[in-house]
């Protein structure tokens, strides 16, 4: 007893449109194939699914012959007699399984087996259940074609192809124009018509060779306008190039120059955005015309500075005269009043002269004399005129607070010898405080004429204390009798700071 599988009309009608659909979408999935990037031969691979097209079409004609006859003639009896087309599928079939074989697709064999079931052969073994197998693979490709269509247009997406590179050429903010010899334009993105477009120049013409020219005249229009040259250094470019202003917040740089492709001569045009650079350019001309501002006032602070540098060169000079050299010369005075000429004498006052060069070119502090030999000196300057220092403990180590000390007691004992008439003079030096805390004192007085209840202060005291609160001390009076001057300065640097804000 035959199988038979038996269909009404409305599912012949429904398995043709199956098969339509399937052939159409192969269809559009061939073109596709085409643009896409693949590992294995395209060609091949475009000539399968172009070949299922046929085979897909050959099964439609069939159902649309069957449908036509009313079902008179089933599918079988015209797949019979339209068997030299059917003999199309062994072709497939054959090409099929090379194409399995040599790019190890075996996901290939359930298709193949579905369209070997077309071999006039196969549909002669099969009859009437050749219809079955026909539902069977209708199914299949349908399912296969939709598949394909969607995996175009995930590759679409993904794979960089002919369609996907002009697009990205339309989209690129960069304006991009190809022209052959006679200058008719091959290539232009939306970037370079639109740029075109506002300078109104012509675009999508059969002859645009006069392009470059007018974009070189508007470049030159606008460097005349600003008054001759461009603002912007485009050298790298080249000479071939033009700066045009759009709008005030659009300046486009054109670059021309001439390539060859595939041995073809070509003329290319780019129109390149270079607003933010002449922006970032006029920003930093400004700033360069303020920083050249700036050097000259600092020129002129300078200048002004090396006056107050020179003055304070004087003052230092000035003070040094009064300090130092000042007392030796009080001291050279009394000496000579007292009229002492003899050859004793002169030896004892020779060091003192030979002094008074050496402290004109010296330096205050510069440490290259040690304080207790200039102590000892000073005492020795005021023996020779009969002026007693009498000096108890020892100077500070401190190299600062023994100059200071040094300069004080100098002055003093001057003032005390020239004001005062001192025959004697007692300083004493000590420290006392924590070791942190340490502080630096001393005291200078004198046997000299007593002081008046009110002291009127000159030049001399205020120096001094001057000179003690420079280090973060203080300089007391105390008018005696005897005269006293009582200073401290602070041994540590953190002290002295303190003090000195204060």
């Amino acid at each position: 007893m035959t199988m038979r599988i038996d269909l009404i009309l409305p599912q012949f009608v429904l398995l043709d449109v199956m098969y339509v659909l399937a052939a159409c979408m192969q269809t559009i999935h061939v073109p596709l194939v085409v643009s896409r990037r693949m590992s294995y031969n395209r060609v091949a691979a475009c000539l399968y699914e172009a070949s299922l097209v046929v085979h897909l079409a050959i099964v439609a004609d069939i159902l649309l012959c069957s449908t036509g006859n009313r079902l008179l003639a089933p599918p079988f009896a015209i797949a019979h007699a339209l068997t030299g087309i059917l003999w199309l599928n062994l072709l497939l079939v054959a090409f099929g399984i090379g194409l399995a074989a040599y790019y190890r697709r075996p996901c290939m064999i359930p298709e193949l087996a579905l369209i070997a079931a077309s071999i006039p052969p196969v549909v002669k073994l099969l009859g009437p259940v050749w219809i079955g197998a026909l539902i069977v693979e209708g199914a299949f490709f349908l399912f296969r074609s939709i598949s394909a269509l969607l995996l175009d247009a995930c590759h679409r997406q993904e794979d960089v192809t002919a369609f996907s590179t002009i697009e990205t050429i339309n989209v690129i903010p960069v304006g991009i124009l190809y022209l052959d010899l006679q200058g008719r334009p091959l290539l232009m993105n939306r970037c370079m018509r639109s740029n075109l477009t506002d300078l109104h120049l012509p675009t999508d013409l059969r002859d645009m060779s006069e392009t470059w020219n007018e974009l070189r005249k508007l470049g030159a229009k606008e460097s005349d306008e600003r008054g001759g040259g461009h603002r912007l250094d485009f050298a790298r470019f080249g000479d071939a190039r033009s700066v045009v202003e759009l709008s005030p917040s659009e300046i486009r740089l054109f670059v021309r120059d001439n390539l060859i492709i595939s041995g073809r001569p070509f003329e290319r045009i780019i129109g390149l955005d270079v607003t933010e650079y002449a922006h970032a350019y006029d920003r930093l001309a400004h700033a360069n015309h303020l920083l050249e501002l700036a050097a000259k006032e600092l020129r002129v602070q300078i200048e002004e500075v090396k006056k107050v540098a020179d003055n304070a060169a004087y003052l230092r000079m000035r003070a040094r005269v009064h300090d130092v050299i000042g007392q030796r010369l009080s001291i050279m005075h009394r000496y000579l009043e007292e009229g002492r000429l003899d050859d004793e004498s002169l030896e004892q006052i020779e060091p003192l002269l030979r002094s008074i060069a050496i402290d004109l070119h010296g330096k205050d502090g510069d440490g290259t004399r040690d304080a207790a030999e200039e102590l000892g000196d000073i005492v020795h300057a005021f023996a020779l005129v009969g002026v007693r220092i009498v000096v108890d403990g020892k100077l500070p180590v401190d190299v600062r607070t023994a100059a200071a000390f040094l300069q004080i007691v100098r002055e003093a004992s001057t003032n005390a010898t020239k004001h005062a008439q001192a025959h004697q003079i007692q300083v004493r030096f000590w420290e006392e405080g924590a070791e942190s805390w340490r502080t630096a004192r001393m005291t200078v007085s004198n046997d000299g004429t007593p002081a008046p209840a009110s002291i009127r202060e000159g030049t001399g005291i205020p120096g001094m204390r001057h000179v003690a609160q420079d280090l973060g001390g203080s300089l007391e009076v105390d008018p005696g009798p005897p005269f006293t001057l009582v200073v401290s300065i602070p041994l540590s640097s953190d002290i002295t700071a303190q003090r000195r804000n204060s």
